[in-house]
């Protein structure tokens, strides 16, 4: 069995002591928080209005033109993803002689995924030119 190197041990202690300081970090910030709150009760200075308990305020829904330039901006990240990773993929098989060349077909997923985002994309926006139009007549 082998022994535990160096630099195995330094992405163990990064791995955990980063999740950690961010914990200590959080709650340090809420105990000075509410240390401050505390103090400005005591000398009674108005602290103003409290933030919401709960969950926020749901968001109104989204009309139908802001649903399609969502689908628009998603059908071109996952286009720009599927190539991207097209060229990754073909350039390790290229470089890399053991390089199983069936892993390039994984980068046609997010592209053809993106190619049907924007098809809806354009539906949608056909959708609504000619709803626009029956309403305008």
């Amino acid at each position: 069995m082998r022994g535990v190197s160096t630099l195995q041990v330094l992405i163990i202690s990064v791995m955990l002591i980063v999740p950690v300081a961010g914990i200590v970090a959080g709650v340090v910030v809420q105990w000075f928080r509410t240390q401050e709150r505390l103090r400005a009760i005591e000398k009674g200075i108005p602290i103003g209005e409290l933030p919401p308990v709960g969950p926020p305020p749901p968001r109104p829904p989204l009309s139908p033109e802001e649903q399609t330039v969502n689908f628009r901006a998603g059908g071109i990240i996952c286009v720009a993803l599927g190539l991207g990773l097209l060229v990754l993929f073909s350039s390790l098989a290229q470089t890399i002689p053991q390089f199983p060349k069936g892993v390039i077909a994984v980068s046609a997923i997010p592209f053809l995924i993106g190619l049907g985002f924007l098809l809806e994309y354009r539906m949608r926006r056909g959708a609504i030119a000619a709803r626009d139009r029956s309403g305008s007549q």
